[in-house]
């Protein structure tokens, strides 16, 4: 009877101590922390695997193991000191969890992967946005911010904050019922539980820790980018073009006279996101015709301001034997054809330029007819740290 006695009490604890691995096994997010009179909202994802590995955002952090005495959760990590230690369960079934660690509160929810899948997929979230602020837009002013949202849950941000980018990769979740998008990830402004205010076929907006954001779909065609694939050693044995280059000083001076600026759209390529962030560069033109000279002052363009770049002249013996004035003549470089190209000033009749300056590989399309003014530009080169660096140059207005 002893022994029947004690074979029923082991069992029992058996069957309890499965029960309660069963509901513990499988992914929580940490929804929030209550820490004496602190409280934080952290959003990761810890899955507590059913071989007693645990893994935190997809990262293998350690082992953990449910123990019915004291009725607690043993974790131990070698990848962060804080994972370690004892949470003693004061909540747990299907879909909650709270546990008192080192005297604070953690408190979980059960989340299915593949329903996050589902959830995802039908949020029309998935593709590229633009991001500001609504309320306080000076903020941002002199910043651009992107988010990819990627099925079936990862999302990759860009931004640029005063020529330092960041980039930062994460995890998302579309919660429909709660009308909340979730971003997991090392987000200062964005990370967190977001409440969806709007939502549109290709607008957003959404509010998160007190601001609301506006998000913007941008376009993503990665065929319309022309990726210059040409080498030094292409150019050494180059045939000689029939086809003659467009300009000369002596026509330059009475046609520029008549233009008082050019406008370009710049676009700068975001290589990972596949688009172009744009800006307006001015070209204002000041031609002599009895000094026999031009001078083109560059100015920059953003959020109203204006801001003078640089200035070119030619006149007297200053860019005399450059014939591809106002930009630098390339070397070497070689003449391809002509073209008729369509940009948003116009169609023009080209001469089609391919060469180098210095490491940057240049295109240049120079209007036959107006000599002085290239249609389109692309300058492609390598960063500092070896990222790919791509602009075009289109014009937009000759006035």
């Amino acid at each position: 009877m002893k022994r029947l006695t004690m074979s029923i009490l082991l069992i029992s604890f058996a069957v309890v101590n499965h029960a309660q691995t069963s509901k513990l096994t499988g992914s929580w997010l940490l929804t929030k922390v209550e820490d004496g009179d602190k409280i934080f909202e952290p959003y990761f994802i810890t899955d507590f695997k059913q071989d007693g590995k645990m893994e935190v955002m997809g990262i293998e952090a350690g082992t953990w193991e449910f123990v019915k005495k004291g009725n607690a959760i043993i974790m131990k990590s070698d990848l962060d000191k804080d994972f370690n230690g004892v949470s003693k369960i004061l909540k747990l079934n299907k879909k909650e969890l709270i546990v008192n660690k080192g005297g604070a509160k953690l408190y979980y929810t059960k989340v299915n992967q593949e329903e996050i899948n589902k959830a995802n997929e039908k949020s029309n979230f998935q593709g590229v946005w633009k991001l500001k602020l609504k309320d306080t837009p000076d903020l941002w002013k002199d910043e651009t911010h992107y988010i990819r949202f990627e099925l079936p849950d990862n999302f990759l941000a860009i931004s640029d904050e005063n020529g330092a980018v960041s980039k930062t990769k994460g995890t998302w979740l579309y919660c429909p019922k709660e009308k909340n998008i979730i971003i997991i990830g090392r987000l200062q402004t964005l990370s967190g539980k977001s409440k969806i205010k709007e939502i549109g076929q290709n607008e957003l907006e959404f509010e998160n820790k007190g601001s609301t954001f506006i998000a913007k779909k941008v376009k993503v065609d990665s065929n319309s980018i022309e990726r210059l694939t040409f080498k030094q050693e292409d150019f050494e044995e180059e045939a000689v073009s029939d086809v003659q280059l467009p300009w000369y000083f002596e026509e330059m001076i009475p046609f520029l006279s008549n233009v008082n600026s050019l406008k370009y759209r710049k676009g700068s390529l975001i290589e990972e996101l596949n688009v172009f962030e744009y800006q307006t560069i001015i070209l204002q033109i000041e031609a002599n015709s009895d000094k026999q000279n031009v001078k083109f002052s560059n100015l920059f363009v953003s959020n109203g301001d204006t801001t003078q770049l640089s200035e070119n002249y030619k006149g007297g013996l200053s860019e005399k034997y450059n014939d591809f004035f106002p930009k630098k003549e390339p070397w070497p470089y070689r003449i391809l054809a002509k073209e008729t190209i369509t940009v948003p000033a116009g169609s023009y009749n080209c001469i089609v330029i391919e060469g180098f300056d210095g490491d940057n590989k240049l295109k240049y399309w120079m209007i036959k007819d107006k000599p002085g003014v290239y249609a389109k530009i692309i300058i492609e080169g390598e960063g500092v740290f070896g990222d790919l660096e791509y602009n075009v140059f289109e014009l937009e207005e000759i006035k």
